[in-house]
């Protein structure tokens, strides 16, 4: 099969996996915005299984290594690295555990997608707003404190380019600190290979988790000095093979 041949089935492949995707949020959006306000805990199996069938969809399995560093009786504060879209679909379905991200408040505006976030226990944050990021900040510890879940945090802020460790943002720590919990660093590999920040793409493959240790983090120890630890930590997993 030449190479045209192989993109026009890659894009008719992408387009029925868009259409799967919204067919599946609607669903599942409605599903979760029903039994959310009943049982969180009910409706985030739902939000782990939708993580798997569109990842199962999309030709696409996840093999995770250092899972046993984890109690699953415990919260904690994940630190990865962020390649692509489907980092948190594969996230979900490789920690096996009950999770809550931080994203962009313009996300929980999207009707059923946004409000189902907003049930589940997801955290928006006004970035350009100190005041209200800093209230988003503690909003999210009091959620980890209160809710049987643990928290996933981007540091980079946004999808690297070429799939390298960018800068991390230091603001992000501040959630860390007040959090008094383990923080445990996530390596993602591959997933910039199976849907790129400049394409639509779904590309067939396996993406790659690889959990660190679990880091207890000092009272003493600065905004600054978590992120350059626990950036440390993470481009050495990412440089392993």
């Amino acid at each position: 099969m030449d190479g045209k041949n192989r993109g026009i089935i890659g894009m008719i492949k992408t387009v029925l996996i868009v259409i799967w995707i919204i067919f599946s949020v609607i669903m599942y959006g409605f599903i979760c915005l029903i039994i959310g306000p009943i049982s969180k805990k009910i409706s985030r199996y739902f939000e782990i299984l939708w993580a798997s069938q569109l990842l199962g969809a999309a030709g696409i399995k996840v093999k995770v290594n250092g899972l046993e560093k984890l109690d699953h009786e415990k919260r904690y504060v994940f630190i990865a690295n962020h390649q692509s879209h489907i980092d948190i679909p594969v996230l979900f379905t490789g920690l096996r555990s009950h999770l809550s991200f931080i994203a962009k408040k313009e996300l929980f505006r999207i009707p059923v997608f946004g409000w189902s976030m907003f049930i589940l226990g997801h955290i928006w944050i006004d970035r350009g707003n100190a005041r209200k990021a800093l209230k988003s900040i503690q909003n999210a510890v009091n959620r980890l404190k209160k809710d049987n879940i643990s928290l996933v945090l981007f540091p980079e802020g946004t999808r690297s380019k070429d799939g390298t460790l960018g800068r991390f943002k230091q603001g992000s720590f501040a959630l860390v600190q007040r959090a008094g919990v383990e923080v445990v660093p996530v390596a993602i590999r591959n997933t910039s290979t199976l849907l790129s920040k400049h394409s639509l793409l779904i590309n067939s493959g396996t993406a790659q988790v690889t959990i660190c240790d679990p880091v207890t983090i000092s009272s003493e120890q600065n905004k600054a000095e978590i992120s350059e630890q626990m950036h440390s930590i993470l481009e050495k997993a990412l440089a392993d093979k």
